[in-house]
């Protein structure tokens, strides 16, 4: 099934269960730019929309997804027509996305150097430290809008290492500057090109 019929339709259904998708409808929220020396403040709308990469996994390394073991009935067509399995523990954690997302204006946000950037949310889940990665784009969308997608959020696989993240501080910046940037029309750059 396409995604964007999903998101329609309100759920999905895999081996008898019905998982619930209107926490991915949609949605907008206001996100207060304060005024800088050069610029007044912005009152800015943000649309918020999530990718079937948020409830989904990909084909790995070993190669294509197989339906036939899986079922047919997790298969999902993302924006691109490229079929992804459902997983329930994606979906359980994609939960949290709504909250998350209306805390972006306090959060810090890393460059992934792929043109999109990643919040990392840190939460304990049976007692075990995790991150949450939640890969997002923020476009302008008008004077006063942008847009934001949601692109993919997982939990980090330990076992897979931490190759991609960010951790040194030329690569973080506030949302609500990445956010002003985008607005204004100044560039954002890679904060990696001119290390020492």
């Amino acid at each position: 099934m396409q995604w964007i019929s999903i998101l329609r339709q309100g759920y999905i259904d895999v081996a008898s269960v019905r998982y619930g998708r209107s926490h991915l409808v949609a949605s907008a929220f206001t996100l207060a730019i304060p005024a800088s020396a050069k610029f007044a403040s912005i009152a800015a709308t943000v649309h918020v929309e999530y990718t079937s990469h948020c409830v989904s996994v990909g084909p790995g390394a070993n190669g294509p997804l197989d339906f036939e073991a899986l079922g047919a009935d997790c298969r999902i067509l993302d924006h691109r027509q490229a079929a992804r399995a459902f997983c329930a523990a994606r979906h359980r954690w994609s939960l949290r996305l709504p909250t998350i997302v209306a805390q972006l204006g306090e959060r810090r946000c890393y460059f992934t150097g792929q043109s999109n950037w990643l919040v990392i949310e840190d939460i304990t889940e049976r007692g075990d430290p995790v991150e949450y990665e939640v890969f997002f784009r923020l476009r302008r969308a008008g004077a006063s809008a942008l847009r934001l997608v949601i692109e993919s959020a997982y939990v980090r696989d330990p076992g897979r290492g931490r190759a991609g993240i960010p951790r040194n501080r030329r690569s973080i910046v506030r949302f609500r500057v990445l956010a002003a940037k985008i607005l204004r029309g100044e560039s954002i750059r890679d904060p990696n090109l001119n290390r020492h």
